[in-house]
């Protein structure tokens, strides 16, 4: 499982819709990130992390460095 469908999957628990909305881009982009097809920028990454603090949720910065995990 890549880093951005791990975050997605994992810690939020929301549709690539939903994270789409996080992100303020399409569903498809999501779906091309989980794909290992591109990835987020810094703003993308900043929106991502702005979102998990005002949900209180648990939240390290590493996890978008880490490497894939197995499925």
């Amino acid at each position: 499982m890549n880093p951005i469908k791990h975050i997605r999957c994992e810690i939020f628990g929301i549709t690539q819709e939903e994270m789409a909305k996080i992100c303020r881009v399409r569903q498809a982009t999501i779906s091309r990130w989980e794909a290992g097809i591109g990835e987020p920028s810094l703003r993308h990454v900043r929106l991502i992390r702005a979102e998990a603090r005002r949900r209180r949720l648990r939240w390290d910065d590493r996890v978008f460095l880490a490497e894939e995990r197995a499925a």
